[in-house]
This record gives structure tokens, C-alpha cells and sequence, in this order.
């Protein structure tokens, strides 16, 4: 199943972008069955609560355009801080990595972050079960991980 593209009418500051992308991360998260809630922290933008288990997350969210560059890939900085870099647990718990203009969401744990960039093909993102799947991969792997 294809997803369509909403292509920006007009160009959006980075400021504005970055929280589309929020908004369609909690979106997400709300249809996976758990709470969110909107963070004001320097690499948390998400809290998700798991009400049935007591599971927190804390969620940082990147989002990319393909309106704003090369409309063949995207690109997701991954790293922190003024040199970039590598997240840890400490930072936040999962990562989501959103195609604003397709309005999808690919979620990843913090243990599985390897580099400081990753680059995706628009068609990666119009899997119909990415978001579930790669929330409930992220979420499993978490709860297995000990360090």
C-alpha cells in the first residue's frame, strides 16, 4: 500500500518542521494503545506511558523532508550535541525518524543506534505496518536490554 505524499505548500522553518514531526510521532504512538504527552527537554521530545505495564519511554524525534533537499533519500541526523556525538540510554530510550511529508513514523531503540547519520528511500516508509511493527520491536528490545 502506497502512502500519499503531502508535499508543503509553502517552505517551513526548521523550528515549525521539527514539531509536525512531534505531533506525527505521538500520533503514532497513540494508535499503538499508549499515552503521550509532549516534552520541553534538549533530546526528549516524547513521553510515552504504557498504562496496562507502567513502562515509560522517553522519545526523541527526527524528521526529515524531501521537499528540503534531494527528493531520492532522507536524512536523519542522529547524533547529539556540538560534536555529534553517539546517543546512549542515558539521552532517551527510542528514536523515531519521521517522513513528515508521507506521514510516517519508523521507530528504532537507542541501543541500536550505530551511526550519526542515516539516510532512507521515501519508499521505505510506505510499509502499512512500519509503525507498529518497529514500535513493538523497539519496546521489546528495550525491555531485554540490561545496560
Amino acid at each position: 500500500m502506497s502512502r500519499t505524499r503531502h508535499v508543503a505548500v509553502r517552505t517551513i522553518g526548521h523550528t515549525v518542521a521539527g514539531q509536525i514531526g512531534e505531533h506525527i510521532a505521538a500520533a503514532a504512538i497513540l494508535q499503538q494503545g499508549w499515552g503521550v504527552a509532549m516534552a520541553t527537554q534538549d533530546s526528549v521530545d516524547l513521553v510515552a506511558w504504557n498504562k496496562e505495564t507502567g513502562q515509560r519511554l522517553l522519545i526523541q524525534v527526527k524528521s526529515a523532508q524531501l521537499s528540503r533537499g534531494d527528493t531520492n533519500r532522507l536524512e536523519f541526523q542522529l547524533g547529539l550535541g556540538k560534536n555529534k556525538r553517539l546517543p546512549i540510554r542515558y539521552d532517551f530510550d527510542i528514536i523515531a525518524l519521521v517522513s513528515s511529508e508521507q506521514r510516517a513514523v519508523y521507530f528504532m531503540p537507542v541501543t541500536a543506534i550505530r551511526q550519526k547519520k542515516i539516510n532512507k528511500q521515501p519508499s521505505f516508509f510506505e510499509n502499512s505496518e512500519l509503525e507498529a511493527d518497529s514500535w513493538l520491536k523497539s519496546v521489546e528490545d528495550l525491555r531485554y536490554d540490561i545496560t
